[in-house]
């Protein structure tokens, strides 16, 4: 007679084939969860820095421009210190720099699209938008999740989560 205690080679291998399942869509769960929490936190990044150049223009009285490279997924952000009273729109070498920002990995700038097809904007001393541009950005993560950035008349950004494909393209 055999001894009854413990268990099977059988049973042993449906418990093992059970936890591999669950483990399987649990890790696949966490690895979009990844995505989405790194576009949130680009956004979120992207949102405070836009406000931080409006006041930056505020407190110096000065034209703010925050400038956006598809080619290169980055944006920089500078003080337009032209003598001239033209905006320029692109950073002279004098020029202060106050952010140069690459987007996290697995995320990328969409689109950014301003007035007079630039992807370029910035604030004036006043806070409002410079030249009158206004326009927005979409970000995209690696799983197609779009949030959209739009500046308004009144100088405003506003975030928008989880907007469709076709607004950002």
């Amino acid at each position: 007679m055999f001894n009854k205690k413990g268990f099977t080679i059988i049973e042993l291998m449906i418990v093992l084939a059970i936890i591999s399942v669950v483990l399987t869509i649990a890790i696949s769960s966490m690895a979009n969860t990844v995505q989405h929490l790194r576009l949130n936190s680009a956004a979120g990044e992207l949102m405070s820095n836009i406000n931080r150049a409006r006041m930056t223009a505020i407190a110096r009285n000065g034209n703010c421009v925050i400038s956006f490279n598809k080619a290169e997924n980055s944006y920089m952000i500078f003080m337009d210190d032209d003598s001239s009273g033209l905006v320029s729109w692109q950073k002279d070498e004098a020029e202060d720099m106050l952010a140069s920002k690459a987007m996290p990995s697995g995320i990328t700038i969409a689109k950014a699209s301003f007035s007079l097809g630039t992807s370029a904007f910035g604030y004036s001393g006043n806070g409002l938008p410079l030249g009158n541009r206004i326009g927005s950005v979409c970000l995209k993560n690696d799983k197609d999740e779009y949030y959209k950035l739009s500046v308004s008349w009144t100088g405003r950004p506003r975030l928008y989560r989880n907007v469709k494909k076709s607004e950002c393209i």
